[in-house]
């Protein structure tokens, strides 16, 4: 028996990942490709909003960091 893997979207290098429990209030997990989390939302449109206000400071952060 092979477990399959939620589904999932990329967005702007961004992976929006369905969770298994989709009765929770925020059932879409979002994650940077860095491995980053950058949380959880109710609906996949508010997953790409989060994603195209946050990526620029993320990318900032990433890059002082290094």
């Amino acid at each position: 028996m092979t477990s399959q893997q939620p589904p999932a979207w990329i967005h702007r290098g961004c992976r929006i990942a369905l969770l298994d429990h989709p009765d929770q209030r925020h059932c879409f997990e979002i994650r940077h490709r860095s491995g980053l989390s950058l949380g959880t939302c109710s609906s996949l449109d508010s997953a790409r909003e989060r994603i195209d206000e946050e990526l620029p400071l993320l990318r900032q952060r990433l890059v002082a960091a290094a």
